[in-house]
């Protein structure tokens, strides 16, 4: 028989399955086997709860709802969080993300970021953006529409260049070779500009 002091209970199967009353009135229970509890409604309450599990799953048939007072702390080797419909993320003071190594992102459809005053974008190497139709700019003017008009300048004053006069003197000797320049400009403005939106 086990050890009992002056105050205690104790209810006893065997040496793995018991269920004690200390004497400062705490309860301990024990198995080796299975603890099923079922009940309609339960309450638990306690100032403080500490659980070492080896391996938990928790189903639950409708809607989940956890309310922290103080600040909710998750510490993982690693997350995994999939939703089969909306996953929102909301706060009402700073959002602060660090990732060690890489951040991947992988969108199906669209991506509209909504930024009140600054957005700040710093590489440290390199910056890419890929795409078949780039628009930076306003939502009236496209800046990137400037590379196509500075070719029509270029190839406007190519032009003139080739066929300007001086009242003693003909076009340059070099005439052909400025008007090729030109039509330089006409190559470049049909490589980009399918890519300017």
């Amino acid at each position: 028989m086990p050890d009992i002091k002056p105050g205690e209970q104790l209810q006893q199967q065997r040496a793995e399955v018991s269920q004690r009353v200390t004497q400062e009135g705490s309860w301990i229970r024990q198995t080796d086997q299975i603890i099923n509890e079922s009940s309609m409604h339960r309450e638990v309450r306690a100032d403080t709860e500490t659980r070492n599990v080896v391996a938990p799953e928790t189903t639950i048939q409708a809607t989940d709802k956890t309310t922290v007072l103080g600040t909710s702390t998750l510490l993982a080797g690693a997350v995994q969080q999939i939703s089969d419909g909306d996953y929102s993320v909301a706060t009402s003071s700073n959002f602060v993300a660090s990732v060690g190594k890489e951040a991947n992102v992988e969108v199906g459809q669209k991506l509209i970021e909504k930024i009140g005053l600054l957005k700040q974008s710093i590489a440290g190497a390199r910056q890419e953006i890929i795409a078949p139709v780039v628009w930076v700019g306003s939502q009236q003017i496209n800046v990137m529409t400037l590379m196509l008009e500075t070719l029509d300048v270029v190839k406007a004053l190519a032009e003139q260049i080739a066929a300007h006069t001086h009242h003693n003197t003909g076009t340059p000797e070099n005439a052909s070779a400025i008007r090729n320049t030109a039509y330089k400009s006409d190559g470049l403005k049909q490589k980009y500009s399918p890519v300017i939106g």
